[in-house]
């Protein structure tokens, strides 16, 4: 079967589309295609003033606007890739996260309507909406995917480098035994860093905090942060990192070089992960598999390769499974689980009362 991904994560990079050929259970799971449209510098902008103090009217016209958006993205995709939307079983939709607060709320917005009669395909969409029903955190979701496809490589962790970093460890092949949590943050700081410390986008490649240098007294306060010291099951979004974090962060250290800021910064969030691999994991994987943007991030992979020792750094492209499009397939293999009538959940990971079948249909017809 045929599906599609479509993801926009918290980093506002873009909207990444993938399509897959797949068994329900990720078993022969083929990436057929993928691509990221990067959102246009206005657009980012609305959505990120809107995510941090928008009115509920302004919520209501971004998610028609949004969801139009989505809709034109997936009509090129598929005339780029010359793809029939007939042979589509499928669309998987997560939408644009601009609320998320543990366990209490979530909100993912872009109307799959748009995408479901201009395109005549069945579009899953509002996949956390029942975590939080059942007393979970919301997130993350992604761990019931990298159980199904990456158990045959257990022991092994696999950290998602978005605008938050994630972790799921697979010890062995018994799903009860996965865990899964949000370490804390990574691109969404760097990024607000780079762009208004430096007027760039994102700190391409991590050259920016390539020429400075860790200044102690900074990173022993991130350090102490409650999100990072906290048990899982946690997530976390733009409340815990988002501008109010970071405006209070430049404000406190305002008289550390910007090189310097930046480096500190980019080494707290290898520092998170490290902290959390070595807390809250009992045991030893084999390999730590990255993913996600980040996973370009020069300075960031080599401070947690100076961080993390004794086991083996890789990218998620190294097992089939291209790092900028896993979010995107992971959705679009739910999508259709859901569609089926099939479960996609691990309860442990974000603490709901059970498993259920994700998201809402919206029909194509």
């Amino acid at each position: 079967m045929k599906a599609i991904g479509i993801m926009s994560g918290t980093s506002l990079d873009g909207v990444t589309i993938s399509l897959i050929d797949s068994l329900e259970d990720a078993r022969d799971l083929k990436v057929l295609h993928y691509k990221t449209y990067p959102y246009d510098a206005q657009l980012k902008l609305r959505i990120k003033e809107i995510s941090e103090r928008g009115i509920v009217g302004e919520v209501s016209d971004l998610n028609y606007e949004l969801g139009e958006l989505f809709s034109k993205l997936l009509e090129r995709f598929l005339n780029e890739f010359g793809i029939d939307s007939s042979d589509i079983f499928v669309v998987g939709l997560h939408g644009q996260t601009i609320y998320h607060n543990d366990g209490i709320s979530t909100l993912q917005i872009g109307e799959p309507a748009f995408i479901a009669l201009r395109n005549h395909i069945d579009v899953v969409s509002n996949f956390r909406a029942k975590d939080i029903v059942l007393s979970g955190t919301g997130a993350p979701l992604i761990p019931f995917f990298d159980f199904l496809y990456f158990k045959r490589f257990s022991p092994i962790a696999l950290v998602n480098l978005g605008g938050i970093s994630n972790i799921t460890f697979i010890p062995d092949e018994d799903p009860q035994s996965v865990i899964a949590f949000d370490m804390g943050p990574c691109n969404m700081v760097l990024d607000y860093a780079s762009q208004v410390l430096f007027g760039s986008d994102f700190d391409k490649n991590g050259e920016f905090a390539k020429k400075g240098k860790v200044i102690e007294e900074m990173l022993d306060f991130l350090k102490g942060n409650e999100f990072i010291i906290r048990n899982p099951p946690k997530s976390a979004g733009r409340n815990e990192f988002g501008e109010a974090f970071m405006k209070d962060l430049l404000e406190r250290f305002n008289y550390i070089d910007r090189f310097d800021f930046i480096a500190t910064l980019n080494q707290f969030v290898a520092f998170a992960i490290w902290y959390s691999i070595e807390t809250f994991i009992k045991s030893k994987p084999k390999y730590v598999v990255l993913s996600g943007g980040g996973a370009n991030n020069k300075t960031l992979v080599n401070n947690l390769k100076r961080l993390i020792k004794g086991i083996e750094l890789k990218l998620s492209d190294e097992f089939g499974l291209p790092s900028e499009a896993k979010e995107s397939v992971a959705f679009a293999l739910y999508a259709m689980r859901s569609k089926l009538k099939l479960k996609s959940h691990l309860p442990q990971t974000t603490g709901s009362k059970s498993q259920y079948i994700m998201g809402e249909i919206t029909y194509g017809e």
